[in-house]
């Protein structure tokens, strides 16, 4: 259970990481689309970039990114004592 004096600080932290998850989901899922055609005069293992941003870099992206939020998150939750003991 976390205590009272440090629950700010605990929502604080998971408020941050829920910030920054959604501004690399937004930016890998909506912004890097948007300029695939730029992208595309570059080449990256003789595919445009932008078609393999779309095929397979963003599909990574946001994987490794799930899975480091969650263990991030997991890493707070120990830190302040946030456990699912009931």
């Amino acid at each position: 259970m976390i205590d009272e004096e440090q629950r700010p600080r605990y929502w604080r932290h998971t408020l941050f990481l829920a910030v920054g998850m959604t501004a690399v989901i937004l930016f890998s899922a909506i912004l890097l689309p948007l300029f695939a055609v730029e992208l595309n005069e570059t080449t990256l293992l003789g595919f445009p970039l932008g078609y393999y941003l779309a095929a397979q870099g963003i599909v990574i992206v946001l994987i490794v990114a799930v899975y480091w939020a969650g263990s991030r998150q997991a890493r707070t939750d120990a830190r302040f004592g946030a456990t699912e003991d009931m």
